[in-house]
């Protein structure tokens, strides 16, 4: 038997098993496949045949552009017509190529078609003073049931029921479903009974989906959307849970839900604080004396004992309490003049250098965006202690961190914690590509992602303006890595440029690309010694760091002035409760959003048991924005890290990598 014709035949074998199961296609053209496909064929295997190549044939097109897309979720896995075994050489790697890029994309639709058949078994060609020549080609024969005289229609209506489900798997909080399952039980929504059944299946559902991630987390959602629970955040409850993980007030949320479901003379029997729940912690704040502790603001430097803090500057020392009799910053002498950049860890820095501080600036990378904090307190002065600690301080750090390459990877679903990573992050809607060449001459790309391209952006469909794409290795190989980046089509004339990112053994670079990228640019030659970096040169046209960003009033990329220097509050008049943070307040540092002042971690352990009421009272509560705030930058005991300063005092005139 010919080598095609057994391969061919195996691909229709593997086609009629997959229909057994529902079909999807994934977010790759039929034309695509079509490319990739001819473009796996190893040099040699597909010679030329008159006017084009031998498999370069218009029935087998067809086939690839309508079936080879085509999977279906078994096991919870994707399967597609290519993965198939036993196909001879060249078709083994053909297939096992096209299997791979599949099943590695996400499903974008339903599988609904109007046409019975695509390709044909074999045909004959006539060929003058001999025997015909027999052709033969890839053929499926679709079943009745993903056939539609109106295939859109179909595919439209799945579609979206997919999209609903995303939607309220993405968005819904698991404390409204609590507090829903807790109005039904206790009677205080009308008709809840009706309702609790879907809501404790759709809570189940979300339970499982945030344990998944990336690929995994697509076919959960495709593999649930036929269910009818798939459009429950269209419904009257769904409407409920979806105001109140938006944090609508509970009242607003409830009165909503009930002007769809209950007669327009309806009047409810009981009011919603009457909940046991709420009882029990009302009680317990009662009895605690708490309730003027509850509404919090931004802290001010005002606020703030000047004995509370590590370093001040001068100008800042005037508006803080308690005069300066506490600092110690002249009773150490000056530590030697450093005439280098040089590493020195917090606690070094801060009994050596820190005491013959006179003026400080800190670097704000753009990589630190996630660590933008704000120092919170209690509205009344003399509130009760309501934390585990003494003084009526907390903080809070920004939860939008989307803007920091290593969280744009983690977002996209992509591995950020490999030995190696290299990840090209973009400010607009083109579609730039990475690629990378190994030691070994393989080239990482969208077409040979070689298990290493997880995330591509921008290739089509949904387009963002925040894209990244990134190639990580778990053992990279020795020797001269070559990275690239193409311009594979340009939409946009603004905000153009990019930033590639190098993470290895702890240390991160950056280096960006202010201009226009045409065509594919050799950004990086990275030299791996036993899995670390031990060289990278760099086009000429790149500049070390990122792409200046504003957060907060500050622009990254930049020095920004230090007002002051302190702990965490926990860590304040010699206690020592729970994880230390040192926070860099910054000058001008404004964060203009509301902002969380309690959170259940930071409570007295009597409050423990109310943590459900202190998390609805945390969203409730929120410090509401101010244009005087202690605002800045913060590092965790817990967490590795790293801030370059420039300081300037009595014998010192330098900067220093401080390291957490």
């Amino acid at each position: 038997m010919p080598l095609f014709e057994k391969f061919s035949q195996l691909v229709h074998a593997r086609f009629n098993e997959l229909t057994k199961h529902e079909l999807f296609v994934v977010n790759h053209t039929g034309d695509q496949v079509w490319d990739l496909y001819l473009a796996a064929f190893p040099e040699g295997t597909n010679p030329l045949f008159r006017e084009r190549t031998e498999h370069d044939c218009s029935c087998c097109k067809q086939f690839i552009r309508n079936i080879g897309n085509v999977v279906a979720i078994v096991n919870g896995k994707l399967e597609s017509v290519w993965g198939i075994e036993d196909a001879p050489y060249p078709y083994n790697e053909i297939a096992r190529m096209l299997d791979y890029n599949v099943t590695n994309t996400p499903i974008n639709s339903l599988y609904r078609v109007s046409e019975r058949k695509f390709g044909v078994e074999y045909n004959f060609e006539a060929v003058a003073g001999s025997a015909p020549i027999k052709w033969n080609h890839f053929h499926a024969v679709v079943p009745k049931k993903f056939l539609s005289n109106t295939p859109a229609k179909h595919r439209g209506e799945f579609n979206t029921s997919a999209n609903v489900l995303k939607r309220g798997l993405d968005e819904f909080q698991m404390h409204a479903f609590e507090t829903t399952l807790d109005l039904i039980q206790n009677g205080n929504l009308y008709r809840g009974e009706e309702f609790e059944r879907a809501v404790r299946e759709f809570e189940v559902m979300l339970a499982r989906y945030r344990t998944l991630s990336g690929a995994a987390a697509n076919i959960f959602v495709w593999q649930h959307a036929a269910k009818p629970i798939a459009r429950f955040r269209n419904t009257a409850i769904g409407t409920l849970i979806d105001d109140l993980s938006e944090g609508m007030d509970l009242e607003r949320a409830v009165a909503s839900f009930e002007a769809k479901v209950a007669p327009t003379n309806y009047k409810r029997p009981k009011a919603l604080i009457t909940q046991s729940m709420v009882k029990d912690a009302m009680k317990t704040i009662s009895k605690l004396g708490l309730e003027p502790a509850l509404e919090r603001r931004f802290a001010r430097l005002s606020d703030v004992s000047v004995n509370n803090v590590l370093w001040v500057s001068n100008e800042a020392q005037t508006h803080m309490k308690d005069g300066i009799e506490g600092l110690l910053m002249d009773a150490v002498s000056a530590a030697p003049k450093k005439d280098r950049y040089e590493d020195i860890g917090i606690n070094t820095f801060m009994e050596t250098i820190l005491p013959s501080v006179k003026s400080m600036e800190v670097f704000v990378a753009s990589a630190l965006q996630n660590r933008f904090m704000s120092v919170t307190t209690a509205v009344n002065p003399d509130a009760p202690k309501l934390f585990k600690w003494d003084n009526p301080f907390a903080w809070s750090y920004d939860g939008n961190i989307t803007d920091s390459i290593k969280e744009r990877v983690k977002t996209a679903g992509g591995n950020t914690d490999a030995i190696l990573r290299m990840s090209l992050a973009w400010f607009n809607t083109d579609d730039l590509d990475i690629h990378v060449r190994e030691p070994n001459g393989n080239r990482i790309y969208y077409g040979n992602k070689s298990g290493k391209l997880d995330v591509d952006m921008n290739a089509g469909g949904k387009m963002s303006r925040t894209p990244v794409e990134n190639v990580s290795f778990d053992s990279p190989m020795d020797g001269e890595h070559i990275v690239y980046v193409n311009q594979y089509s340009r939409r946009n004339s603004t905000d153009e440029g990019f930033v590639l990112e190098i993470a290895n053994g702890g240390n991160v670079n950056q280096y960006s690309y202010k201009e226009q990228v045409r065509g594919a640019i050799e950004a990086l030659k990275v030299t791996v010694r036993g899995s670390m970096i031990v060289d990278i040169k760099v086009n000429p046209k790149l500049t070390g760091g990122g792409i200046s960003q504003e957060k907060w009033g500050i622009h990254t990329e930049k020095f920004v002035k230090v007002d002051t220097l302190m702990f965490s509050p926990n860590h304040w008049d010699d206690q020592t409760i729970g994880n230390k943070h040192w926070f860099f307040i910054l000058a001008d540092c404004v964060n203009a959003q509301s902002t969380r002042g309690i959170y259940n971690e930071f409570l007295l352990s009597d409050l423990d048991k109310h943590r459900k009421v202190f998390e609805v009272l945390g969203n409730k509560t929120m410090c509401p924005p101010a244009d005087e705030q202690l605002s800045g930058l913060g590092f965790s005991s817990t967490q590795s890290d790293s801030v370059l300063v420039r300081v300037s005092g009595e014998g010192l005139n330098t900067q220093y990598n401080i390291l957490f």
